[in-house]
């Protein structure tokens, strides 16, 4: 597989992206101007859209304590899957130092083990957090320095 190219979100990618946010949850609840609101980073394999990573800064960092960051989305189209478009989409957002948080479904195994792969680590979890169906929400965090 070619190395994708990981890039900024433009206006033109909005169909894509929300094509690939529906074929990745069973219930998805981001729009277009949620995309828009936040740092989006696209991957693509020879010019089509595989995957995109969504985050924001919660904290600017300051002379206590390091930037924090919460991942917010992670999406690969079906049929770019298990071929490390999530891993690469991760590595790109992962490149400056700071405190990196996130929320994964508690039966999420493929994306909880790819966030320990990564140095994630659980820290809480958030009982009924997500609906449809009713699940809790495992809380990670990785420290990078």
């Amino acid at each position: 597989m070619a190395q994708p190219l990981i890039r900024p979100l433009v206006a033109s990618d909005l169909d894509k992206l929300l094509e690939i946010e529906n074929q990745s949850f069973a219930y998805p609840n981001w729009d277009r101007q949620a995309f828009l609101r936040y740092r989006c980073l696209i991957a693509e394999i020879n010019g089509e859209m595989a995957g995109a990573v969504v985050s924001r800064q919660t904290f600017a960092g300051d002379s206590k304590g390091p930037q924090e960051v919460e991942i917010l989305n992670l999406a690969v189209a079906p049929q770019f899957r298990r071929q490390g478009i999530g891993l690469a989409l991760l590595a790109s957002e992962l490149t400056n130092d700071g405190l990196y948080f996130l929320e994964v479904r508690e039966s999420n195994k493929a994306a909880q083990a790819l966030y320990r792969k990564l140095g994630f680590y659980e820290v809480s979890r958030r009982p009924h957090y997500y609906t449809n169906p009713d699940e809790a929400a495992i809380v990670m965090q990785m420290k990078k320095c």
